[in-house]
């Protein structure tokens, strides 16, 4: 990225401080102005610190809008960068570094990616370049296809560590596993006496976002063993083939891999499912054994009414409260204190609220595990 794109976001990130103080706001004052009271005052500091190059223009404008501003106040920044001449588009070259081998033992596969009718990235070039070419994109897409089986060790190596889902220590702890790997990976070969350097600096860096040791110095020793791991497979040197290398390149990198964060949802998801269905079949057991005492009353057809409603209520009351709990106590003494014509026995409601919290209680040990709360 050019110095002058660099100037930009730093003049605009010093313009968005002073506009916010100009206007007496603190940053968790914007984040509310802005409707984003709950991780909102990381969003603005995020935005004050340079976030502002990869923020949305809807996010700048709620952000001037917050501070009781407008982009007029944001002209002359933007038009001293728009007034620089465009550099010479300049043309990349191959890395000098010997291109690896490809490996034919150990394939990983990938998800079947659709491959888009336009090629871009191997249908750029021709004549004796084009093998040049492939072998870059397959290189890297193989970077990618290592990175979606060091994604997967990363994920069951945090949630041996207890680690809970979707926190922001999890999530930093990850990004620095990745940072690792990454270091690893790059610094292979020639470029191996670099590699305690680029590690040192992500030590400081993992000191900088607060992880507390010995985490990050486990996380280290866990990546060098999955990395020697592949090494020890000739893995790292595998490349997939050129179309399938082009599929992979054609998606977003964020679409590359399923995170960590990703998985932690799905298993969220498929929990949640689990739970829910046992949970419903449970109180549908409940609530046909309250009905069955209910239709075992001889009455007239406006009182079994009456009695399914009851019954429906019981059930109610045994899926939503617990055992022995306050919150139950007051359910119950609700449903028996509730008014109803004279026509009602009030044994038998007793008896069709007793049958549904029986049946719900006892088949409450066979649930599987709650889901607990969803991962953001």
């Amino acid at each position: 990225m050019g110095v002058g794109r660099d100037a930009l976001v730093k003049g605009l990130s010093v313009r968005l401080v002073a506009l916010r103080r100009r206007a007496g706001l603190t940053q968790q004052g914007v984040a509310d102005a802005m409707g984003k009271s709950g991780a909102g005052e990381r969003l603005v500091r995020r935005l004050e610190r340079g976030g502002v190059r990869s923020a949305s223009l809807l996010t700048v404008t709620e952000y001037l809008r917050a501070v009781r501003s407008g982009f007029r106040d944001l002209k002359d920044v933007l038009d001293r960068y728009t007034s620089n001449p465009i550099p010479e588009p300049q043309r990349k070259r191959a890395e000098a570094a010997p291109l690896p081998r490809v490996q034919t033992g150990s394939v990983r596969t990938w998800d079947t990616i659709p491959i888009p009718r336009r090629n871009w990235v191997m249908s750029r070039v021709t004549g004796p370049e084009e093998e040049l070419a492939v072998l870059r994109v397959r290189r890297r897409a193989g970077y990618w296809v290592l990175r979606k089986v060091f994604e997967h060790f990363l994920h069951t190596e945090l949630t041996a560590m207890g680690i809970a889902p979707a926190s922001w220590f999890r999530r930093t702890t990850a990004r620095y596993g990745r940072k690792v790997f990454s270091t690893l990976f790059y610094t292979r070969g020639k470029k191996e006496s670099k590699r305690e350097e680029r590690l040192a600096r992500l030590r400081a860096w993992a000191e900088r976002q607060h992880l507390v040791a010995p985490i990050p110095e486990y996380m280290e020793a866990a990546v060098k063993l999955v990395f020697e791991d592949m090494a020890a497979h000739d893995e790292l040197g595998w490349m997939p083939p050129p179309d399938e290398a082009n599929a992979i390149m054609s998606v977003k990198p964020k679409d590359r891999v399923v995170t960590d964060s990703q998985m932690c949802l799905d298993e969220w998801w498929e929990t949640f499912h689990r739970y829910s269905k046992a949970a419903m079949m449970l109180y549908e057991r409940a609530h046909r054994a309250a009905l069955d005492v209910a239709e075992s009353a001889r009455c007239d057809a406006r009182t079994l009414a009456r009695y399914k409603l009851a019954a429906m209520w019981a059930s109610n009351i045994a899926r939503s409260t617990a055992p022995g709990t306050p919150r139950r106590s007051r359910s119950i003494a609700d449903f028996h204190a509730a008014e109803g014509p004279a026509t009602m026995d009030r044994k038998l409601l007793g008896r069709i609220l007793a049958a549904a919290l029986a049946v719900w209680d006892a088949g409450l040990a066979a649930l599987p595990p709650a889901p607990g709360p969803r991962p953001i």
